[in-house]
């Protein structure tokens, strides 16, 4: 999920979708365009387990931003109708077209007011720390009827749905890890840094998205060992191998 921010070379009204413009473009050229697509006719049931995991991550993953941030002081992303398990309050247009298209993309971020948080930068962690954390119970929650036999009394396609979402949403919780502005992840950081140190960490927010971007096409072997195979793993030790 990549988040919208200001500043940076993607900062301006047109930001995003100059944004979008350029993944779909390199998308193209690099052969992932239309990868969540390119096996759906000869797989339907993983394709829908794909869009069903995404679109139940997105939801529960903002709502519990929204939830956390409500918690510890901080009403802006209830006010904003962001305290929702409704999916079209988080789901952005162009960033789920992404995700079908090219298989990445973002939802819409819940915005929170760090001044108005009870613990200051230690509550934003815990903020930030809330959608990483929902998808692994999502994982979590829904390997139990596959670990212990319950999958296989709907069929195949039941089960290979709910593989997909444990998958996916270990994913989710793993990629929102990485400490790259803007993910969930930098937000930890920030709270940890000293504060000269972490106001220097803020002014690089605006840079994130690019980084994303080089990091999914340049450095796709990273994503994969920090991400994708511990992602595996999660995944195989929840549903029992």
């Amino acid at each position: 999920m990549i988040a919208r921010g200001a500043g940076g070379p993607f900062g301006g009204p047109q930001g995003p979708y100059l944004l979008i413009l350029i993944l779909l473009a390199l998308a193209f050229f690099t052969g992932n365009l239309a990868a969540p697509l390119r096996n759906a006719a000869n797989d339907p049931a993983a394709f829908v387990g794909f869009i069903v995991a995404i679109v139940l991550g997105i939801t529960v993953h903002e709502f519990m931003h929204a939830y956390v941030a409500h918690r510890l002081g901080d009403d802006t992303g209830r006010m904003l109708g962001r305290m929702s398990l409704n999916p079209m309050a988080h789901l952005d247009l162009f960033g789920s077209l992404l995700l079908v298209l090219a298989g990445f993309g973002y939802g819409k971020p819940v915005p929170v007011n760090e001044s108005r948080l009870s613990g200051g930068r230690t509550s934003w962690a815990a903020v930030a720390l809330a959608g990483p954390a929902a998808n692994l119970v999502i994982a979590a929650l829904c390997a139990i009827p596959v670990r212990f036999g319950g999958a296989d009394l709907l069929g195949g396609d039941y089960f290979t749905i709910l593989e997909s979402i444990v998958f996916y949403n270990c994913v989710l919780g793993l990629f929102n890890l990485i400490p790259i502005p803007p993910l969930d992840g930098s937000r930890v950081v920030y709270a940890l840094l000293p504060p000269r140190q972490a106001y220097s960490w803020r002014t690089f927010e605006g840079y994130g998205p690019l980084l994303l971007m080089g990091l999914f096409f340049f450095g796709f072997g990273i994503l994969r060992a920090v991400v994708f195979t511990p992602a595996s793993n999660i995944a195989r030790l929840l549903l029992g191998g």
